[in-house]
């Protein structure tokens, strides 16, 4: 039973035989399966229509698709609240105290109250500005050469706004014991 079965197998190789060999290795010739046959078929139909649709028919470029994605992400992108131009004044109980909060937990007063080494917030004299928008730069960039520390590493831009706030609102024209003279231009 196994000859029979190794005379056919032999017989349809002997088929399927090419007639070069190379080294004495021999080559059958197996047709490719029909599932690569149909993906090679599909392919070449559709390089044709993409040939046709892009280049005949001049379709939308990679670069004309990649500006309207990015027009639309733009378009879609939320926008910032907190912007220096567009920040608004919190007068509300609640954020002026998280503010008082946030100030003395990030050790703002050691520099502007009790050691004196920082400029004073309860007067009318600002080195940097008295604005809503310049204080909250000042806070969230820094100034390096007067040796503010930039803290938008470590607050959110609500949380510099609730601080901007309590300073404007809050500090400003209060009464303290151990401040600094007044330093910067003054503003009303």
């Amino acid at each position: 039973m196994a000859t029979e079965e190794k005379y056919d197998q032999e017989t349809i190789n002997s088929k399927l035989m090419i007639d070069h060999d190379y080294d004495g290795i021999k080559e059958l010739d197996n047709p490719p399966p029909p599932w690569l046959m149909l993906i090679f078929y599909g392919t070449i139909i559709w390089s044709v229509f993409y040939l046709f649709y892009y280049h005949v028919f001049d379709g939308p470029t990679q670069e004309d698709e990649y500006n309207t994605e990015m027009a639309e992400a733009k378009a879609n992108m939320p926008k910032n609240v907190f912007d220096e131009n567009n920040i608004v004044l919190l007068s509300d109980a609640a954020s002026l105290a998280e503010g008082e909060k946030l100030f003395a937990s990030k050790a703002c007063d050691a520099c502007h109250g009790a050691t004196n080494i920082g400029p004073n917030l309860t007067d009318e004299y600002w080195i940097h500005g008295n604005k809503v928008g310049e204080v909250f730069k000042v806070i969230k960039y820094g100034v390096a050469e007067k040796g503010m520390t930039p803290f938008k590493g470590q607050m959110t831009d609500k949380q510099i706004q609730q601080v901007t706030s309590y300073i404007l609102v809050k500090m400003k024209g209060a009464a303290t014991a151990n401040t600094k003279g007044p330093q910067g231009d003054k503003y009303e």
